[in-house]
């Protein structure tokens, strides 16, 4: 892998080559400005053809063009500019301060398109709105920047940050994640720094997704990196620093107050206190002073002692010749968590090279090495904010001698985030991209592409005793009881071969563009295990150092393959009445003969009303105008590697004395099993006014078909059942985008976009299996619907408690009340349980603001969810629940039921009693909020003062992201906290400042 990074970076340093160049092609170059300077970011398209490129911080660019073309500028918040290529090589552009975006060009499936052209539901992202936020993991930067997206970020842990993407709604029981594709490449978004993407665009329904066929039942995210384009040399650099800080933390009570509340919920249940009045006592004597003899832990201060410190780097060099163009890139970003053993470092070097023969043949390489390595305690970052959060405050973390303390039975969340071991990941990868364009005749493209991609991961996880210790020295837990070491290393080779052909051709008023191709992916990974423990010298943290006598070796591989046929035809007629239709032919080797096979059609029509003749006398108005209908097939692939088949167990037994190896059929065969299938229907109205105000509004109805269920089967056949396809899923909503910008002079400039969406998901079919968890699916609600008693308030006397129907344990006044739903006078899980909640969250919404006046610029980002449900249950959420651990209670805990407090928020403390930690619709908690996620403010040095020092741009900026929230969730949780008990890591505010450098 080391020869593999030297031969890269050796690659990123090599000068640029000398190329023949035909005379028919030539280097256009020339800056872009407004009345205030300089623009970076304007696309530039050479019209008809899928050649473009972007201004630089300067705001040059260069593009290849023969005499004749037409180059279209065009930017968000400017009106397009046409130039005609004519003598000159130099073409400087000064746009006009507008809205008018038709004309921006969108990366689509294996192409581009016109935004005025297009059909589809198709959301854009910049790389610039990305870049802006200091964010670990690309998908979380997502978050509020389009419609129907929906991004939940559950946890702030470095490396373990990402969001979680849904584009309208969730199809599936399964793997629910988008597809995303990385310049035609299928990869992950978090494997590429923000500064290397120009843009991102989200296919979101049928007909633009179906290109892709059987991977796109999901949706599809394409990645389109920066490239080289100018004639001169030039040198960027961007960094910033900053820190964390954790957006809510739980208050837990201290010491005193735990022993005194703990003594009341024993009384409440007829036992004696627990702790004694002179216990008590010498507590208040010491007044929340911590001791050996009166512990007062704590245990969040003591454990979150990480720095929390951000910082990125990334340099980028672009330049080229007339006919080689290269943008090189080094990166490094480095994320300290708020445990100190909790990190993420990712290094990034990434060349992108532009090479052009001839006038009819092209080239483009890309290589790519990318080193993630993740960092955290052996002991996992959920079970130590668990022990973290749930053990009371009189326990001991640390001796005053130095000495780890017992925390709970030896379980210690400030040992274990120390002291325990460490886990550390690490998936290490080099890509190449490789393209090769020949055009014989100038309306017609041929494109081979070959993307190879080794993946290296390492997983290595060293679990340490640490010895706990009374106050007076005296030896008691080790945890955990011995030392081991556990290692993984895989090899995963990913191969993309595929061929396409483009035509264009316009006959008068009438346009056409025919795609067609054919791919072929292949996946092979590898992998080995190890394991051994009882370390002597625990400081050799290696397989060989531990003992031999309960090593452990295992090791397995798997392949897939995928080969596909695919077409498209885009007709326009006169650029108002539109039409596009899409097909793909899949074969999966996931499925057995004779169900590889399937056919994914779509098609799409536009009709931009605003070019009739009847409306040129509003056309001042209505500047632009159109109406979209679609429908498509996808397809879902993404349902294990081998679903149809049966798989051996293999194992080891004793038989005899002696060890021996055992193979098992555990798991009965589907050979019948084929595509999840989704066929949705989209309408979408599209209306620019002014050439300022922009307004895009779709509704959808999604269904997926044939959704993998395990059905019952007779037990007398011995196996586990098979996955069938069985289910249904919809998804039915609506979306809406608004975007106004202008200019109030020459100095001042604004832009504004607002997003609002609805999903509404429904299970239609589970052939009759009724799910009893805590989240659930089940027919005419959400998938993973959150499953409860409804509670009635608190019983109030003995006697309402007599008349009420049975529920459990000893039940009181002042306990939760459950309602008899099924009125048998027993609270059953069968009878009583019922959808209380759902995780899918409903009307997203964000809200973006950019101004500039002179030098200056601000950047704001408002979001949030209109409605969804959250539910957190155990240690430390319920009073004094018990477990692995004790329990303690929160702050807010305290106001409960009493007979003088009988409208308390909470019910009784009721030690070692259920009835009130029951899944009940009291423990849910609305989980729509708004955020204020991200602020930026910046100012640009003049141009003025720079020229003097041969500096091209520098820019400064203050930022920070998830600044405050407005919500009703628990306090001491964040809002995007997922279902469960609380044990997780929790999202983090990140304020920065940094700079932009441009030589």
């Amino acid at each position: 892998m080391m020869r593999f990074f030297y031969f890269i970076t050796f690659l990123l340093l090599i000068p640029m080559l000398s190329v023949s160049y035909a005379q028919e092609l030539r280097s256009i170059s020339g800056i872009v400005q407004d009345d205030t300077g300089p623009l970076s970011g304007v696309s530039v398209t050479r019209q008809g053809t899928d050649i473009r490129t972007s201004t630089d911080a300067a705001g040059e660019y260069n593009i290849q063009a023969r005499v004749g073309d037409v180059l279209l500028f065009t930017s968000i918040g400017y009106e397009s500019a046409e130039h005609v290529v004519g003598g000159s090589t130099t073409i400087n552009v000064t746009l006009t301060a507008g809205t008018s975006a038709l004309d921006e060009v969108v990366v689509v499936g294996f192409g581009t398109q016109k935004r005025a052209n297009l059909t589809g539901s198709v959301s854009t992202v910049s790389g610039d709105e990305l870049a802006m936020r200091p964010a670990g993991q690309t998908s979380a930067a997502l978050q509020g920047l389009a419609p129907g997206v929906t991004v939940t970020q559950r946890s702030g842990q470095p490396g373990n940050d990402q969001g979680n993407i849904r584009i309208r709604g969730i199809g599936t029981m399964g793997n629910a994640n988008p597809m995303v594709l990385i310049d035609g490449v299928e990869g992950s978004i978090n494997n590429i720094d923000p500064n290397l993407i120009e843009s991102i665009s989200i296919l979101k329904d049928a007909a633009s997704a179906s290109i892709y066929g059987s991977r796109a039942a999901n949706g599809v995210i394409l990645v389109t990196t920066k490239r080289g384009g100018q004639d001169k040399i030039s040198i960027s650099y961007n960094n910033y620093v900053g820190w964390q800080h954790p957006t809510n933390m739980p208050e837990i009570v201290n010491a005193l107050d735990h022993m005194i509340l703990m003594n009341e919920a024993y009384t409440n249940v007829g036992r004696s206190p627990l702790f004694s009045d002179d216990k008590i006592e010498g507590y208040i004597a010491q007044n929340g002073v911590n001791s050996d003899e009166f512990p007062n832990t704590d245990w969040q201060k003591e454990t979150l002692i990480g720095s929390g410190i951000q910082h990125s780097h990334f340099v980028t060099i672009n330049g080229g010749t007339k006919s080689v163009r290269m943008l090189a890139s080094v990166g490094y970003f480095d994320q300290q968590g708020l445990i100190e053993s909790t990190s993420f470092r990712r290094y990034t070097l990434r060349n992108n090279i532009d090479i052009t023969f001839s006038d009819k043949l092209r080239g483009r390489i890309d290589m790519q090495y990318v080193n993630p390595i993740t960092h955290a305690p052996a002991v996992s970052v959920g079970t130590i904010f668990q022990w973290m959060n749930a053990i009371p405050a009189n326990e001991i973390g640390i001796n005053s001698n130095g000495t780890w303390g017992v925390g709970w039975n030896g379980n210690n969340p400030i040992s274990a985030a120390r002291d325990r071991g460490y886990s550390l990941d690490r998936a290490p990868f080099g890509s190449v991209n490789a393209f090769l364009n020949y055009s014989p005749v100038e309306w017609l493209d041929i494109e081979l592409n070959y993307a190879p991609k080794y993946v290296a991961p390492v997983s290595k996880t060293f679990h340490r005793m640490v010895q706990s210790y009374l106050p007076d020295g005296t030896p008691t837990f080790v945890q955990p009881t011995r030392t081991s070491l556990s290692e993984r290393y895989s090899q995963q080779l990913y191969n993309n071969m595929r061929a396409t052909m483009t035509a264009t051709k316009s006959f008068s008023d009438h346009s056409f563009k025919w795609l067609g191709g054919a791919s072929r992916e292949d996946f092979t990974n590898q992998y080995i295990t190890g394991f051994r423990d009882i370390y002597v010298l625990p400081d050799y943290d290696v397989l060989d150092a531990g003992a031999a006598e309960n090593q452990r070796a295992g090791g397995s591989g798997s392949d897939w393959a995928l080969q596909s046929f695919f077409t498209r035809l885009n007709y326009s007629y006169k650029e108002k009445i539109l039409f596009e239709a899409n097909a793909r032919y899949d074969g999966s080797s996931r499925f057995a003969k004779g169900n590889r096979y399937s056919f994914f059609p779509s098609m799409s029509a536009g009709w931009r009303f605003s070019e009739e003749s009847f409306m040129n006398n509003i056309k001042h108005v209505l500047s632009d105008a159109k109406v979209r209908a679609s429908w498509g097939r996808l397809g879902n692939q993404n349902i294990g590697t081998y679903p149809a088949v049966a798989a051996m167990d293999m194992g080891s037994t004793a038989i005899g004395g002696q060890v021996v190896n055992t193979a098992a059929l555990n798991n009965m065969a589907n050979q019948d099993i084929t595509w999840e299938t989704t066929e949705e229907r989209n309408i979408g109205l599209d209306l620019t006014f002014f050439d300022r105000l922009r307004i895009t509004a779709d509704y959808y109805h999604r269904r997926t078909n044939d959704i993998l269920l395990s059905l019952p089967i007779p037990l007398i056949i011995g196996l586990s059942a098979p996955s069938q396809n069985a289910g249904a899923v919809e998804n039915k909503g609506w979306e809406l985008g608004i975007g106004y910008s202008g200019s109030t002079d020459k100095q001042f400039r604004y832009n504004f976009d607002f997003n609002l969406s609805d999903v509404r998901n429904k299970v239609l079919d589970m052939r009759d299996i009724e799910q009893t968890g805590l989240t659930v699916n089940r027919v005419g609600y959400p998938i993973n619907s959150i499953f409860g008693y409804q509670t009635d308030g608190y019983f109030q006397s003995e006697e309402e408690v007599a008349g009420h129907a049975t529920q459990f344990g000893a039940v009181a006044p002042g306990d939760l009340r459950y309602i008899d739903q099924d009125g048998d006078g027993a609270i059953t899980v069968a009878g009583d349980r019922v959808v209380i909640g759902s995780t899918i969250p409903r009307y997203t919404f964000s809200l973006t603001t950019a101004l500039a006046y002179k030098g200056f610029d601000l950047n704001a980002q408002l979001q949030g969810v209109g409605k969804a449900d959250g539910y957190l249950h155990g240690p430390g959420i319920m009073p004094f629940q018990t477990g692995t651990i004790g329990g303690t209670i929160r702050e807010e805990n305290k106001d409960r039921w009493t007979p003088e407090n009988t409208n308390a928020s909470h019910p009784r403390l009721a030690f070692g009693q259920s009835n009130n930690q029951q899944p009940s619709d009291f423990w849910l908690r609305d989980a729509s909020y708004l955020r204020l996620k991200n602020l930026q403010i910046g100012y640009s040095l003049p141009s003025t003062f720079l020229e003097k020092r041969n500096i091209q741009n520098v820019r400064i900026f203050a930022n920070g992201t998830n600044l405050f929230s407005i919500d009703n969730f628990w306090n001491g949780y964040d809002v995007e906290a997922p279902v469960g008990t609380g044990n997780f890591y929790p999202q983090v505010q990140v304020y920065t400042f940094g700079m932009q450098l441009t030589f």
